[in-house]
C-alpha cells in the first residue's frame, strides 16, 4: 500500500515532466483512505483536501469533469521533487501536528504547504535539513545540513513572512554503563540540523525533532535543544557596553592616528626631544612596529637565548590548541584524532603541557635573576611593593581589553552552525566572571563560568609572582636557608599533585582525548586539577633556583669542565626526550591504568622538564650552548617572543571563529592538522601584533617614561647597555607568557 507521501511524492515527481495530469475521483478516494489508515491527522487532511480542490490554489485546479489537474510550479527546478521523501514528509507532517505552539505549528503548516506545492523557498529549508545520516558507523557525529541556505530563506507570501531558523539539535544516545566509560571515539552524541520556521522556540524544536524520531527509530534517544543552538537573521543587538567598548577601541585608533601623524612630522622637522614626545610617540603606529619588529636585544647577561625559547614554545602552544579544537570540533572520522594520539611520534604536540610549564619557567627565572641583580646594586633595600603593582598594570590593560571584547562583540562578528552555541557561551562566562579574570583568582573562583580557556595560566603566573620575592630574597640574604627553604618547597610541589592523583585516582596529565575536550571549562581534570596553583609550582620554583644559580655562576665567573658540560648536556637530553615521548605510553590501548604511576609521573616529569630547561639556559648564558644555543640566538626570534604575551591572549578568538563559523565536518589527517595549524599560528600573531601595536607596546612605552621621571626603575638599565630597558623588561615576568 502505498503512504500518503509516496502518493504526494510520486505526484510531484511526475507534474514536474508533464504539465497536465488528472487525478480522478477514484484514486482520491483512495489517497484520502490511505490518511486515514496511517493517522495523519484531520487538519493536515483538510488542508491537503483544501489545496486539491481550491480554485484558487497554485497547485491544483478543478476540471468540469469532476476530476482534477495537477500543474508543475514553474518556480521550482525539475529535480526538487525528488528531494521531498515520502517517509520525511509523513513523518514531517505527524511532527507539525504536534507541535504546541500556534505560531510554530501554523508557519510548519506553510512550511508543509510549500513541499507539496514545490515552491522554492520550502524546498530549501527541506534541503537545508540533515537528511539520513552518512558516515554514522564510520564516526561522523556532525551532520550540519546547509546553514547559509537555511537563514537565506526570506519570503512573503499572501502577506505573511517565512524566514528559515537553523537548529542544531543534540540527539543522545542511550547506552550502557560500560559504554560510557569509552574515552576515544566522539560519544554517544550526534548533532543533527534542522531549518524549521523563524517563529518556533527551541522548546517546539526539541519535540519535533524528537516526534520525527519517534516515527523512524523509536522512543530511544533523547532530543535537546537549547536557544543557543538555534539562528535565524536577525538586526545585531547593540548594548551600552557594546558601544562602550566600540568607543574606547575608537579613541585609542585616533590616537594612534593623532601620534603617527605627529611622529610623521617630528621626523620631518626633526622635533624630538622632550617628556612629551616621548609619551606622544609611545603610541605612535610606526614607533611601536619599529619596536616589535627590531631584532636587537642588547643583553650583557647572555640571555639572548630565551627569546628564541619563548618564541619556538608560544608556537608550539598555539600549535596545540589549534589541534584540541581541531580535533573536538565537526570531524568526518571520530577514530582519525585517536590514531594521531597513539603514534609516537606526535607524542611532541601531546607533551604540550610541558611548554607551558617552560613559561612559568622562565618567567620565574627572569624574575629571579633580574632581582637578585638589583638586591646586590641596593645592598638588599629593596621596596618589592612597586614590583607588584607595575608588573599588574603592564599585563592588566591589554588583557582586559580582550575580556571586553568577548563580552561585547565577540558573538557579533560571525556567524556558523556552531556560532550561537560557543560564542554566546563565552560571552556569558566572561560576564559572569570578569572580575575574577582581572583580579587574577580565576582558576580558583568562578571555575564554572571559565571565561577564556588560556586564562588560568595568567592566574597562575600572578599568583606565584607575588610569592616569588619571599624566596628570591631568602637566597640572596640567607642563603642556607634560602636553600632549605627552596628545596622544602620542591618536596612539597612535587608531593601535591602526586597526592592528589593517587588519592582521586586521575590522570598523570591532562590527555587530550576529543571526546573529553569539547570545552575546556566542562573537563574535570583541566578544570579542578590542572589550572590550579598548587599543582604548578614546581616549575616556578625551579626557575627560581635556576635564576639564582646563573647569578652566582656568573657573578663568580665560574668555567665549566669538559666533563660538567658532557654530563650536563647528556641529563638534559636523556630527560628532555622521555618527557617528552613519555606521554604516549597513556594513550595505547594496551595500557591498564595504574594509581602509583600516574601519581610518579604528574610530579617527576615536570620536574624533569624543568632540569632540562635548567641546563639549557645556563648553558647558553655561559657560552656552552653549542649549535642549539646559536639556533636559539637567532635574530628572527626576537620580534616572535615580543609577542608571545598578546598572541596568548587572542588565540582563544581565533580558535572560536574557526569552531564557530566551521560549516562542513573536517578530514583529520597529519596534513590537515598541520595545514589548519600553521593558519592558526600565523592568525594569532598577526591578531596579537595588532592588540600589542594598539595597547601594550604604548602603555608599556609611557609606563617607562614614567618611572624614569618618578625614580629608577627597580628592574631597570642595570642590566643592558646604552640605557635601553626595552628588551629585560619584557622579559621579566610581567609581558608575559608573557603569557
Amino acid at each position: 500500500m502505498l503512504t500518503l507521501g509516496v502518493c504526494f511524492a510520486l505526484l510531484s515527481a511526475v507534474s514536474a515532466e508533464n504539465e497536465n495530469i488528472t487525478l480522478g475521483a477514484k484514486d482520491l478516494v483512495r489517497l484520502y483512505r490511505t490518511a486515514h489508515t496511517l493517522g495523519v491527522s484531520e487538519s493536515i487532511l483538510s488542508k491537503i483536501s483544501e489545496k486539491l480542490t481550491s480554485e484558487k490554489s497554485d497547485f491544483a485546479y478543478g476540471d468540469s469533469d469532476g476530476t482534477v489537474r495537477i500543474d508543475a510550479v514553474d518556480e521550482s527546478p525539475d529535480y526538487a521533487s525528488s528531494v521531498v521523501l515520502a517517509s520525511d514528509l509523513l513523518s514531517l507532517s505527524s511532527a507539525v501536528a504536534n507541535v504546541k505552539a500556534e505560531a510554530c505549528k501554523e508557519q510548519g503548516y506553510r512550511f508543509l504547504d510549500g513541499l507539496i506545492k514545490n515552491q522554492r523557498w520550502a524546498l530549501k529549508m527541506f534541503d537545508a535539513s540533515a537528511k539520513s545520516p552518512q558516515g554514522l558507523l564510520f564516526g561522523s557525529s556532525y551532520h550540519l545540513g546547509n546553514f547559509d541556505e537555511c537563514v537565506g530563506v526570506d519570503v512573503v507570501d499572501n502577506g505573511t513572512t517565512s524566514r528559515g531558523q537553523y537548529c542544531l539539535a543534540t540527539i543522545k544516545w542511550r547506552h550502557g554503563d560500560e559504554v560510557k566509560k569509552v574515552r576515544t571515539g566522539r560519544g554517544e552524541t550526534l548533532r543533527w540540523a534542522v531549518c524549521v520556521p523563524s517563529a518556533c522556540d527551541a522548546q517546539s524544536v526539541e519535540g519535533f525533532v524528537s516526534d520525527v524520531l519517534a516515527l523512524s527509530v523509536g522512543n530511544k534517544t533523547r532530543v535537546v535543544v537549547s536557544e543557543r543552538d538555534c539562528y535565524t537573521r536577525r538586526p545585531i543587538d547593540i548594548n551600552r557596553l557594546d558601544i562602550a567598548f566600540l568607543s574606547l577601541i575608537m579613541f585609542f585608533g585616533m590616537i594612534l592616528l593623532f601620534t603617527t601623524v605627529y611622529e610623521i612630522y617630528s621626523i620631518k622637522w626633526g622635533q624630538n626631544k622632550g617628556t612629551a614626545h616621548e609619551i606622544l610617540i609611545s603610541f605612535s603606529i610606526i614607533n611601536n612596529v619599529k619596536k616589535i619588529i627590531s631584532t636587537k636585544q642588547n643583553n650583557t647577561l647572555g640571555l639572548e637565548c630565551i627569546a628564541g625559547i619563548k618564541a619556538i614554545a608560544m608556537i608550539f602552544i598555539l600549535a596545540g590548541h589549534a589541534c584540541t579544537f581541531i580535533a573536538s570540533g565537526p570531524v568526518m572520522d571520530s577514530e582519525a584524532w585517536d590514531r594521531l594520539i597513539r603514534n609516537p611520534a606526535n607524542s611532541f604536540m601531546l607533551s604540550n603541557t610541558l611548554l607551558v610549564d617552560s613559561f612559568l619557567f622562565l618567567s620565574a627565572f627572569l624574575f629571579s635573576r633580574l632581582l637578585l641583580i638589583e638586591l646586590d646594586k641596593r645592598r638588599g633595600r629593596l621596596n618589592v611593593l612597586p614590583i607588584l603593582i607595575v608588573r599588574y598594570i603592564r599585563v592588566t590593560p591589554a588583557y582586559f581589553v580582550v575580556i571586553l571584547f568577548y563580552m561585547t562583540w565577540l558573538p557579533k562578528i560571525g556567524v556558523g552552525p556552531l556560532w550561537e552555541d560557543r560564542m554566546r557561551l563565552e560571552q556569558e562566562r566572561c560576564l559572569a566572571s570578569w572580575w575574577a579574570n582581572i583580579l587574577y583568582v580565576n582558576n580558583y573562583v568562578n571555575t564554572d563560568y571559565l571565561c577564556m580557556f588560556q586564562s588560568w595560566y595568567l592566574a597562575v603566573d600572578t599568583q606565584l609572582f607575588f610569592l616569588a620575592p619571599i624566596f628570591i630574597y631568602s637566597l640572596w640574604h640567607w642563603r642556607r636557608f634560602g636553600l632549605v627553604l627552596t628545596a622544602c618547597m620542591t618536596l612539597v610541589s612535587l608531593a601535591i599533585p602526586s597526592i592528589i592523583t593517587y588519592r582521586g585516582r586521575l590522570d598523570p596529565t591532562l590527555l587530550i582525548y576529543a571526546k573529553e575536550l569539547t570545552d575546556f571549562a566542562t573537563n574535570p581534570y583541566f578544570r579542578d586539577v590542572y589550572m590550579k596553583t598548587h599543582n604548578k609550582i614546581t616549575s616556578y620554583i625551579m626557575g627560581i633556583l635556576t635564576g639564582f644559580i646563573l647569578h652566582k655562576i656568573q657573578k663568580q665567573n665560574y668555567e665549566f669542565s669538559k666533563l660538567l658540560k658532557v654530563f650536563g648536556w647528556t641529563t638534559s637530553v636523556i630527560l628532555g626526550t622521555i618527557t617528552t615521548f613519555s606521554i604516549s605510553v597513556f594513550y595505547q590501548d594496551w595500557y591498564k591504568y595504574n594509581a602509583i604511576e600516574a601519581a610518579a609521573y604528574v610530579s617527576l616529569h615536570g620536574f624533569s622538564w624543568s632540569i632540562t630547561n635548567a641546563w639549557l639556559i645556563i648553558a647558553c648564558a655561559t657560552g656552552n650552548g653549542g649549535i642549539l644555543g646559536r639556533l636559539l640566538t637567532y635574530k628572527i626570534f626576537v620580534p616572535i617572543a615580543r609577542l608571545t604575551f598578546c598572541a596568548y591572549l587572542v588565540n582563544g578568538i581565533v580558535e572560536l571563529y574557526y569552531l564557530g563559523q566551521l560549516r562542513h565536518p573536517v578530514h583529520i589527517t597529519f596534513f590537515t592538522v598541520l595545514a589548519n595549524g600553521t593558519s592558526h599560528v600565523l592568525l594569532t600573531f598577526l591578531l596579537g601584533m595588532i592588540l600589542c601595536v594598539m595597547f601594550e607596546s604604548p602603555l608599556h612605552g609611557i609606563e617607562k617614561t614614567i618611572l624614569r621621571l618618578i625614580s629608577r626603575p627597580v628592574l631597570s638599565d642595570n642590566a643592558i647597555k646604552n640605557g635601553s630597558s626595552d628588551v629585560i623588561s619584557r622579559n621579566t615576568s610581567q609581558s608575559k607568557l608573557d603569557s
